[in-house]
């Protein structure tokens, strides 16, 4: 396993233990139709970024998108990993299949010579024949 992607699903884990606290940390909504009318516009309610709860609701804003992007980031390593090493244990899953792959390979060379070197013998042999030809027509002549 990759050491980023170790890293990346540690960063992982950790933003969804400090999600998880930041939700359970949070008040529900008790305002009711109230905040509807704006009946719930305290002095809270103007400065509620500066708040508890306003720094709690940033931080699962922040949190979520981070866990989102890290989610998708650690998928695409996974993803990368498992094809490289798909394709690196590829040959060795099924070596049968090298192996006949390589005899054949080496099959289809050898027939291939052999018929090269029947060629070739029949060519000497041709040419062996039409010397000794030629040299018993050269004696006839000689002698005739």
């Amino acid at each position: 396993m990759s050491a980023v992607l170790v890293l990346v699903n540690i960063f992982l884990a950790l933003i969804a233990i400090v999600l998880i606290v930041a939700v359970l940390m949070q008040e529900g909504n008790r305002e009711g139709l109230g905040a509807i009318s704006g009946g719930a516009e305290t002095f809270f309610g103007k400065n509620k970024a500066k708040s508890v709860e306003g720094k709690l609701e940033m931080i699962t804003k922040y949190g979520a998108a981070a866990f989102i992007i890290l989610a998708i980031v650690s998928t695409i390593l996974t993803a990368r990993i498992n094809k490289n090493n798909a394709a690196a244990t590829a040959p060795v899953a099924n070596p049968t299949a090298v192996e006949d792959t390589v005899t054949d390979a080496v099959e289809d060379s050898a027939e291939a010579v052999e018929e090269n070197a029947e060629e070739a013998a029949d060519t000497v042999e041709d040419a062996v024949e039409d010397a000794v030809e030629g040299e018993s027509e050269d004696s006839a002549e000689n002698n005739g």
